[in-house]
């Protein structure tokens, strides 16, 4: 029996941080693990795209599944990614899943893969996991499903319980799950950062899977909608949405760092993101005073 019977609310993507000789910061994957429990937010994912997954090798993403689950101690459920470069890998990781006992997974397709792919990819992790699955229903290069293909997928594989629906533009499609399976599933949860956070919420998102470096204050945004508090939540989400917006692989372990979080802001690869330079430091400073109020736990160091 699944431990956790109803999984919503906001889940924070962890970043993957990384040692000086750019293997897994193991302790520093727990630590963020840890943070996420601590602050108040309601459900864990690793690794998907903020955790850059297509860096990471087979073993060590299977061996640092464990330690994760360790962090974490039951205290939130757990989504781990099996995005992979073929259906093959992706199963891989859902039997790793199952083997190690995550709570449920999640995985988009392999690039390039049609829609009759991606949809072959989630009849086949049925077999491979035992508990409830994630369709991760992206855009661009990863395959997205129309709400035609979602509402099929349901009808053949009933361990689909859960959708993140992050099609651009994300809140016009949230309302077109909805509407074709909104009742037939647990939860279905928005995407893009928390970004159109109050939007999804209106159209009937149950929840959101943001980076989770400030997912603490988006919990607050989702909670207050949930208590009717409109307005509130609404307030919270327009300060703190600067922040979001300038969110990039640098940028959330700045914040992570500067919350006592990671111990380093080691990058595995170059990227094509902006360096968090001084004059952005003090930026990030300045719209930070927006939100200090609203931060119960981890408060922000120096710069």
């Amino acid at each position: 029996m699944a431990r956790f019977e109803i999984m919503k609310g906001l889940f924070g993507l962890l970043p993957t941080p990384y040692r000086e000789d750019l293997e897994v910061h193991t302790e520093d994957l727990k630590s963020v693990a840890n943070f996420c429990c601590e602050s108040g937010q309601h459900g864990i994912v690793w690794p998907v795209m903020v955790g850059e997954f297509w860096y990471l090798g087979e073993e060590e993403r299977i061996r640092n599944l464990d330690a994760v689950l360790e962090a974490i101690d039951g205290r939130l459920p757990l989504m781990f990614g099996c995005s992979g470069v073929s259906i093959s890998q992706t199963l891989t990781f859902a039997r790793a899943a199952n083997k190690a006992g995550a709570d449920t997974v999640i995985a988009m397709p392999p690039v390039g893969a049609t829609a009759e792919m991606a949809m072959e990819m989630h009849r086949r992790m049925a077999d491979a996991f035992d508990g409830p699955l994630v369709v991760q229903n992206a855009g661009g290069q990863y395959t997205p499903l129309t709400g035609d293909q979602i509402e099929q997928l349901l009808d053949e594989v009933p361990q689909i319980e859960y959708v993140k629906e992050e099609r651009p533009p994300g809140p016009k499609h949230i309302s077109e799950v909805v509407g074709r399976v909104g009742d037939r599933v647990k939860a279905i949860f928005g995407g893009a950062g928390g970004k159109n956070l109050p939007d999804e919420l209106r159209r009937g998102a149950n929840g959101c899977m943001p980076a989770c470096e400030l997912a603490d204050v988006l919990t607050k945004v989702v909670e207050r909608w949930w208590d009717g508090d409109e307005d509130s939540a609404r307030d919270l989400h327009r300060r703190v949405l600067p922040l979001i917006n300038l969110e990039s692989h640098p940028f959330m372990r700045y914040i992570l760092k500067r919350r006592g979080v990671f111990s380093n802001t080691i990058e595995r690869a170059p990227n094509k993101q902006p360096a968090i330079d001084d004059e952005l430091k003090r930026e990030i400073t300045i719209l930070l005073k927006a939100i200090e109020g609203d931060i119960d736990s981890f408060p922000f160091g120096p710069e």
